[in-house]
């Protein structure tokens, strides 16, 4: 990680807090580089979760739930009020398990551990292996049926794809590594290929593209119709009870 790129996050962070009169919880990095797979050029997707102080939740104006601080070509900054989050959370939602897991930590608090384990106690492995189905669905359908597909576009539907199968068998969140994932889940037969991949994606720009390659589309097809499969076999669950929730987001708001 680049020293000067770091402090650079740390002190948007802190004006962030600053100025919406917050506290981040934890701030991670998400996206490719939490994957284990940036371009050349690939910005930094800075994720933080953050409480208000605890007058503004008792009070009667709806309070802002979703803080977009920076996004342009180097930085994409963005938050998210505590409460939201343990309310996606019990939906099974994909993005507070991955920034949760991130191997890369900005900013981190006393909270931390506690909010992994009440969050993953809340996952839901059927309701969180769907959501990895579609997002590879969406992925696809949207960027992979084109004449010269972005190469990292693969990815986006590949890494769903192996989250979706780990999931199903572990019943623990996915890594966030790419290799990880790949070493436990990928087929021997689709190693080279995704390596090829790999080194196109990593070795280029972000939006570097080049004609469809025909093995990593059929892997993509066939997983996606393998899977749909075996979710819609599994008895879908009903969101779990937010007790917990409620109880660890109380204790933080109250200090």
């Amino acid at each position: 990680m680049n020293l000067s790129i770091t402090d650079q996050i740390l002190a948007k962070l802190s004006s962030l807090e600053a100025t919406h009169a917050c506290q981040i919880i934890f701030a991670a990095e998400s996206g490719s580089r939490a994957w284990g797979f940036p371009s050349e050029t690939s910005d930094y997707d800075v994720r933080c979760i953050y409480v208000h102080p605890r007058e503004k939740y008792l009070g009667i104006l709806p309070l802002r739930d979703t803080i977009e601080w920076e996004l342009n070509e180097v930085y994409d900054i963005k938050g998210w009020d505590l409460r939201k989050t343990l309310l996606l959370a019990l939906r099974s939602n994909i993005s507070v398990f991955e920034w949760a897991d991130s191997p890369i930590v900005y900013r981190t608090s006393p909270w931390l551990e506690e909010f992994r384990a009440v969050t993953r106690r809340l996952m839901q492995p059927v309701r969180l292996a769907s959501r990895y189905l579609g997002m590879a669905d969406s992925s696809y359908k949207r960027y992979l049926t084109v004449a010269k597909p972005i190469y990292k576009e693969y990815f986006y539907a590949i890494r769903p794809l192996l989250a979706a199968r780990w999931v199903l068998k572990e019943h623990t969140p996915a890594p966030m590594l790419f290799s990880e994932l790949c070493a436990a889940m990928l087929p021997r037969d689709m190693q080279g290929t995704v390596h090829e991949l790999l080194a196109l994606r990593t070795g280029n720009v972000e939006k570097a593209y080049g004609d469809p390659i025909p093995e990593a589309l059929s892997y993509i097809q066939r997983e996606m119709a393998t899977l749909r499969q075996q979710i819609e076999a599994l008895p879908f669950p009903s969101p779990p009870d937010s007790a917990e929730a409620d109880a660890f987001f109380r204790h933080i708001v109250t200090g």
